[in-house]
């Protein structure tokens, strides 16, 4: 683990005021990204503020968290009156006074294509003259922007485009994403920063006794899938599911998290409901106990240009598991999975396979033990959050 480093003469170092922009609400999506690259700047000597939205549903409050004795939450106000409207606007002007006011020598700014993010990130450079960094995790011009109402899309798909343009350095969290980039045809460094994992923080608890703490059955064969969000995804895995149980009755898949069945897929998941285990969320403290009763992990994705963009946060949790995986991944997912040879990797739309994984996954074979112990590896070295941290304070250290 990255250890803080003393200002002293030796080393003319000093610490770095960051303030961190985030769209999302508490405990949710990039939240977690950006709370992990903030812990990891601390531990580099640096003090971090981060703006994000408050995790209520309805919120009029401004909040102050100290999570540390360097780094700071700050929760706007959210109001929550449609699945993609919850006071962005609002936020906006709240994030003004703090921009303008605050103590920070560099704003890092997450998912610009946001306009209340994109907005105070571009007045901090152009009126502050304050070093400025972009992050880009995820695809919204020709992906997320698509759900919404044709003139929301254009202002998300602009702002995601004419944004970074400003950046000082960019960052960001695939390698699709790293061709946007180019295709844009920015003369701005950037650098490549994946979503990582804690494998020193993660709990290594035996099957048994994780078994007994989260009340899951000990007899049966346990597949888990950690996730708040599924697509089309959904159908696959469950189409998955029922080759596999056909050939093993014991199975049993269980969903960890904010699991929401869309009528087109209820049919589907009512055949095998017996099957079925839905634990809803869990504090993010319990997850590596869930994690570890499981006989193995399903990462499902769709195979799509937003797939492909992203890195999902639940990869590193799984990988800290020291269980197989099984997924059917598509962009740096399956590139990590490939390269380490941590898991079972069927082609992004083949559910027979992914059945057949699913079944081979669950027995206590030599190969099941490679898998965890590459997956283990893979989070000790290239995906630690801590290696991870190495990279961004680089980057901080340079423009502060």
């Amino acid at each position: 683990m990255a250890q803080i480093r003393p200002k002293t003469a030796e080393t003319n170092f000093k610490p770095v005021n960051i303030l961190i922009l985030n769209h999302n609400h508490e405990r949710f999506g990039t939240y977690f990204r950006c709370k992990f690259i903030a812990e990891e700047l601390t531990k580099h000597g640096h003090r971090v503020t981060m703006i994000c939205a408050s995790g209520k549903n309805f919120d009029l409050k401004i909040r102050h968290h100290k999570s540390s004795a360097s780094f700071s939450i700050i929760t706007l106000p959210r109001i929550k009156y449609s699945q993609y409207f919850t006071g962005q606007i609002l936020r906006l002007l709240f994030t003004l006074p703090y921009i303008f006011f605050a103590d920070y020598d560099v704003a890092y700014a997450f998912t610009v294509a946001q306009p209340q993010i994109a907005i105070p990130a571009i007045l901090s450079k152009k009126i502050l003259k304050r070093p400025l960094i972009i992050d880009w995790d995820d695809l919204w011009g020709g992906g997320f922007a698509q759900a919404h109402h044709s003139f929301v899309a254009k202002i998300l798909t602009f702002f995601e485009s004419h944004t970074p343009k400003y950046a000082d350095h960019l960052t960001y969290a695939s390698r699709f994403l790293g061709n946007e980039i180019k295709r844009l045809g920015l003369n701005i460094p950037m650098t490549y920063v994946p979503n990582g994992a804690h494998p020193k923080d993660q709990k290594q608890s035996s099957k048994k006794n994780s078994r007994k703490q989260t009340k899951l059955p000990l007899d049966k064969k346990l597949i888990l899938s950690l996730g708040n969000t599924y697509t089309d995804s959904l159908r696959l895995m469950l189409k998955a599911f029922s080759k596999a149980i056909s050939q093993n009755p014991n199975l049993n898949l269980v969903f960890v998290g904010n699991l929401v069945i869309p009528e087109k897929f209820q049919t589907l998941f009512n055949r095998f409901k017996s099957n079925i285990t839905v634990v809803g969320t869990v504090p993010y403290q319990q997850v590596h106990l869930y994690l570890s009763a499981a006989d193995s992990l399903i990462l499902p994705m769709d195979n799509s240009p937003i797939e492909k963009a992203r890195f999902p946060m639940r990869f590193g949790e799984y990988l800290t598991s020291g269980r197989p995986l099984i997924s059917n991944a598509v962009g740096d997912v399956r590139y990590f999975i490939k390269k380490y040879q941590c898991g079972y990797l069927t082609k992004p739309d083949d559910y027979v396979g992914l059945g057949k994984a699913m079944m081979a996954s669950v027995k206590p074979t030599e190969r099941n033990r490679k898998y965890s112990s590459n997956s283990l590896k893979l989070a000790k070295t290239e995906l630690n959050w801590a290696t991870i941290g190495e990279k961004v304070n680089t980057i901080i250290t340079k423009y502060a």
